[in-house]
């Protein structure tokens, strides 16, 4: 049975994650979930993308460690423009090997679609150099790789052995930065400039301020002195490319935007969109609508005669007391019974998640989720919330902290039901390519899904002042894909999308400032509605017949089950190649 051709192998495919759910709630051991792979071990397509990995993984060495490959411990990948094109090269020979050795109908249901999955991993990633040239035109393109995060935070191994790999791979920075200044083509475009300050400034920071204190106990005077030399030669070559970034503020030129070709290219490329922008500037204007009305109708539960404007500020001026990591520590066992007692989907295991601040260098985003890679057993997730900018007005920094309702709806987002139960999904899927290659567009749709399910669910139930919180995170995810679309083919200015984060998502002057200047440099953030849109129609599609509202738990997860694929795909398996309906 082939998948593009027969209703019955999308069935097969869906009662295999549907399958190992059931094993997973029955209590059978992870591991042996985990493993079950999407292809016998002895298949073409298992050996073809076995291969890839390890090619992947010794080009970009520090994807090998997050995902918990530590033999790759302490290693950089090359960034001079010889190495750069070489892995350009490879991942372009593995496409077309991709869709030239193993045709669709030459692959079972489950190998075509890991196919499909690899496809669009493999084309993201070469959309950044091929198409948008990040290599040559951004500098923050680059810090990714710099995070020691994984080193420090992720316990592994014990402490000694951590800081070894850290060591080593704080050896490597300065050659790293110097390759990065040769292959770099300034002048940049200013908003990449402004967020590769706050990175690479950032970093140098935190390893200088913080780092030493988090191995002090380590008792080897050798690796001790080994790690200090290396922390400060890293550090020094930071603070040179802090300053080299300074100078290029003064120079700084050239436009940010992709334009309608490049940014029609990502969404096909990337995300497997065919539709037209202007189709989907109408979606996203018509979400924003619908959330403005929910808007007006939570608002007058506050108040009947308060303005939207009014309301919003009075939602944001509620903070909890206790600051926002405390909050959220209590909050995620409470959202966790929440999802046991409304059945909305199965656990399937017992990691766990704690909260923690994040480190300055990432406080270009104001909360995300660290996870364990898929090689890796038994760790904690660390949710990260970051504090504002130090250099803002004492005003504009108690703007920005998460008010009750935000913080709320960002630990659904970030842990239940959003990106760490989804993890959990992931973890035991059988979809190999699932586990390792990330895409955003199911992932933070999946998690802004979740923000909206548990409103649905009641868990606001009488608190108009949370429900109002939720939806005004929904209209900064409509005007995030406005402003995308606006950024990147209308010609909009960093200014003018401030002003509408400011008065259509009614955000304060620290977070407008910053999802403007986000999306200068991450035109995926349309991802989030966009992607939770699609799910919706899915959800509504795939329970038709199948009981309403009664299927939402069954729907859930065999969605996840099938990993974290390109949305089109996941519709296609579930729902046929011959589904009725449109997309969105």
């Amino acid at each position: 049975m082939q998948l593009r051709t027969t209703v019955c192998a999308y069935g097969w495919l869906v009662a295999m994650a549907v399958g190992i759910l059931m094993m997973a709630g029955c209590g059978s051991d992870s591991d042996s979930i985990g493993q079950q792979p999407a292809a016998s071990d002895e298949s073409p397509w298992r050996s073809f993308t076995d291969e890839f990995v390890e090619s992947h993984f010794a080009a970009a060495p520090t994807r090998a460690v997050w995902a918990g490959r530590h033999d790759y411990d302490g290693q950089l990948q090359s960034v001079t423009l010889a190495a750069i094109r070489e892995n350009t090269a490879m991942l372009s020979g593995y496409a077309r090997r991709t869709a030239e050795e193993f045709p669709a109908d030459a692959l079972t249901p489950a190998e075509e679609l890991e196919r499909q999955h690899l496809l669009s991993a493999i084309e993201g990633m070469l959309f950044g150099v091929e198409v948008a040239e990040y290599h040559l035109r951004n500098p923050a393109w680059y810090a990714g790789p710099l995070s020691p995060s994984v080193y420090v935070a992720r316990e592994y191994a014990p402490r000694d052995v951590r800081l070894a790999a850290l060591t080593s791979h704080l050896e490597k920075i300065p050659a790293y930065l110097q390759q990065m200044r040769e292959t770099l083509r300034p002048p940049f475009p200013r908003p990449f400039v402004r967020t590769a300050l706050v990175r690479f400034a950032g970093l140098a920071s935190h390893l200088e301020g913080d780092l030493p204190g988090l191995f002090a106990a380590v008792a080897d005077e050798d690796l001790q002195a080994e790690f200090a030399a290396a922390l400060d030669s890293a550090v020094a070559a930071l603070r040179e490319t802090e300053n080299w970034l300074e100078l290029r503020l003064d120079d700084a030129a050239g436009d940010f935007a992709l334009g309608e070709e490049r940014y029609q290219e990502l969404l096909r490329r990337a995300y497997r969109i065919d539709l037209p922008w202007q189709t989907l500037k109408n979606v996203a204007q018509r979400d924003l609508a619908r959330n403005l009305e929910l808007l007006r109708s939570a608002c007058k539960l506050i108040d009947s005669a308060i303005t939207i404007a009014d309301c919003a500020a009075r939602v944001r001026s509620d903070k909890p007391p206790q600051g926002a990591v405390a909050r959220a520590s209590e909050q995620l066992p409470q959202l966790r019974e929440f999802l046991i007692a409304k059945d909305l989907i199965g656990i399937p295991g017992e990691e766990t998640a704690y909260v923690a601040e994040a480190p300055a260098y990432r406080r270009t985003n104001s909360a995300y989720i660290e996870i364990p890679g898929p090689y890796e057993e038994g760790l904690p997730a660390i949710y990260y919330i970051a504090g504002p900018d130090p250099e803002w007005p004492l005003e504009m920094r108690r703007q920005y902290l998460p008010g009750e309702a935000a913080l709320l709806n960002i630990s659904v987002h970030e842990v239940w039901p959003g990106h760490f139960l989804h993890s959990l999904y992931l973890k035991r899927s059988a979809n190999r390519m699932g586990k390792l290659f990330w895409n955003a567009m199911l992932s933070e749709g999946w998690a802004h899904y979740a923000e909206e399910l548990m409103q649905e669910a009641g868990l606001s139930e009488g608190k108009p002042l949370l429900r109002a919180g939720q939806i005004l995170d929904a209209l900064m995810r409509d005007v995030r894909f406005l402003s995308s679309i606006g950024l990147h083919v209308e010609g909009m200015s960093v200014d003018t999308s401030q002003r509408m984060f400011a008065e259509l998502a009614y955000l304060d002057p620290g977070n407008a400032a910053q999802q403007a200047l986000r999306g200068a440099y991450d035109p995926d953030y349309f991802v989030y509605t966009l992607g939770k849109l699609i799910i919706m129609r899915m959800r509504e599609d795939w329970t038709a017949n199948r009981g309403g509202r009664a299927a939402w738990k069954e729907f859930h997860e065999t969605l996840l089950s099938l990993g974290n694929a390109p949305l089109p795909a996941l519709r296609e398996a579930m729902l046929g190649p011959n589904a009725p309906g449109p997309l969105l």
